[in-house]
């Protein structure tokens, strides 16, 4: 080979060398919703659920060098039809995220749903809890479902954590999409 496709060769590998993240995985995490419950007050149809993750101590090393981790919880409510596509009635998309303050030496979290204001916590453990569950969120008023007809809930969340710190690429654990039918 030619010096300058050595040359070439080298670089792409010091490239990939300095570019690879922060946060390594030691072993594969997994996230899975161990949790969830539909339920209803007079006028709104509530979710509540919880996300079992399990945090790499390469995970947690990575949040305390500023890399935020990030729950998006999707939740879908659909009308079921015979025979046809069914209707979407409703759709919430939640995000919650932890990050370290470093300055502070506590972990920030902050929700786009429920309690607005950042939540600070000083140990891990804890703080990753609140970001893994959701309570009472309201995903459509009772009114605007229709007595007797068939519903299909679906929730399904992605943990995302930062790959490379100077590039917004993430590294996604998805859940499965968990299913629950009922008739209002």
């Amino acid at each position: 080979m030619k010096s300058s496709k050595w040359i070439g060769w080298y670089t792409l590998l010091f490239l990939l060398g300095i570019l690879n993240p922060v946060t390594g995985w030691a072993s594969t995490p997994q996230a899975e919703i161990t949790h969830l419950v539909i339920k209803n007050t007079e006028d709104s149809l509530l979710v509540d659920l919880k996300i079992d993750s399990d945090f790499t101590p390469e995970m947690k090393a990575a949040v305390l060098h500023g890399v935020p981790i990030r729950f998006t919880i999707s939740i879908s409510l659909y009308e079921v039809t015979d025979f046809w596509f069914d209707k979407k009635a409703a759709g919430i998309t939640i995000v919650h995220e932890l990050r370290f303050d470093a300055i502070k030496k506590v972990y920030k979290i902050t929700r786009s749903r429920g309690i607005l204001r950042p939540t600070y916590i000083e140990d891990f453990d804890s703080a990753r809890l609140p970001i893994s569950e959701i309570n009472d969120l309201a995903v459509i008023s009772l009114a605007d479902l229709k007595k007797g007809t068939h519903y299909q809930l679906m929730v399904g969340a992605v943990l995302s954590l930062k790959k490379f710190l100077l590039f917004n690429l993430y590294r996604e654990l998805k859940t499965d999409r968990y299913t629950v039918n009922f008739i209002y």
